[in-house]
This record gives structure tokens, C-alpha cells and sequence, in this order.
């Protein structure tokens, strides 16, 4: 038994399936991009707001207008400032972060319909393939001659219709032989 290297039998059939699940899919994936893409801007909206405010009050804070030399003020200035700058750095991971994250799913979401689509070929295929053999099969029956028959691939679909085809035939074959007809079925 040969394998057979053509993927794409019944491109009707198996592209209309395979578009139609990778579509939906794609729909639903793309609603959920859209409501996490929607969630990153609004909170990197935020993050900018917060970004600012802190920037303002750290202007104010460190402003030369302001003249207090006590201790209390200098161990405030020192804290504000440390504290100030590790916000900054986590502001600015966040939303590195939230870049990285939506990028990264856009690529996966591409990677997810390719991958669909191979697998999706691939399985729609198996009832292709059966219905590409029974309907050369029936091509034959009509020319006058009885096809040489093969078993489908272990993995092919339509298994039982596929032996009831067989047992079509073969009862043909018999009725034939029956009445003297041979090997060529009577036209």
C-alpha cells in the first residue's frame, strides 16, 4: 500500500471545514486579545496618571523653595527619593511587561491558526481520502469494469460505510458471476 503525499483531496469540502473552525476560533481568540488589549491600555492609562502624579510630587518635595533642615525632613527626603525611584523602575517593568504580553499573543495567535490549519488538513483528509477511493471506485463501476479494491488507512474515517461499499460490490460481482457475465459488470 502506497501513502499517498496530496493532503488536499476535496478542496470544497475540506477547506470549507478548515476555514469555517479556524474562523470561528480566530473570532473567539480575537474577542479575548481585544478584551486583554483593552485591560493592558486602560491600566497602562492608569500607570501614566500615577507615573505623573509621583513625578509632580517628587518636584514639589525636592523643590529648593521648601527649607526645612531638620532631621525628620532630610530621613523623609532620602525615604521619598528611594521610594520614589523603586516605583519608577516597577512602573516601567509594568508596562514593558504589558508590550511584551500583547505581542507575545498576537504570535501565538498567528502560531494557533497555522497550526490549526495543518491540523485541521490533516484530519479532514481522513474522510477525503475514503471518499476519494469509493468515489474513483464508483467512476470504474460505471465505465463497466469492477475496481480493484484496497483497505482504507487504519487512521481513515468512514470505516463502516467503507466495508458496506466493499460488500456492495462484491454482492454486484457475485450477481454476476451468477449469470454469466465474467469479470465485466453488464451494462
Amino acid at each position: 500500500m502506497y501513502k499517498r503525499k496530496q493532503y488536499i483531496i476535496d478542496k470544497k469540502f475540506q477547506l470549507r471545514t478548515t476555514f469555517s473552525i479556524i474562523g470561528i476560533v480566530s473570532i473567539i481568540t480575537a474577542f479575548i486579545v481585544g478584551a486583554i488589549a483593552t485591560s493592558v491600555v486602560y491600566n497602562n492609562e492608569k500607570i501614566d496618571n500615577i507615573h505623573a502624579i509621583e513625578n509632580n510630587i517628587f518636584d514639589f518635595l525636592t523643590s529648593p523653595e521648601i527649607n526645612a533642615d531638620g532631621p525628620v525632613y532630610h530621613q523623609a527626603i532620602k525615604q521619598i527619593i528611594q521610594n520614589h525611584t523603586t516605583n519608577m523602575t516597577t512602573l516601567r517593568s509594568i508596562i514593558l511587561f504589558n508590550k511584551i504580553l500583547l505581542i507575545s499573543l498576537i504570535f501565538i495567535i498567528i502560531s494557533e491558526g497555522i497550526t490549526l490549519y495543518i491540523l485541521l488538513i490533516r484530519k479532514t483528509h481522513r474522510i477525503s481520502g475514503p471518499i476519494f477511493v469509493m468515489t474513483n471506485y464508483m467512476k470504474q463501476l460505471l465505465s463497466g469494469q469492477y475496481p480493484d479494491t484496497r483497505p482504507l488507512r487504519i487512521k481513515d474515517e468512514l470505516q463502516d460505510f467503507y466495508a458496506l461499499f466493499l460488500q456492495v460490490i462484491e454482492k454486484m460481482k457475485e450477481k454476476d458471476r451468477e449469470s454469466g457475465a465474467g469479470g465485466k459488470k453488464n451494462k
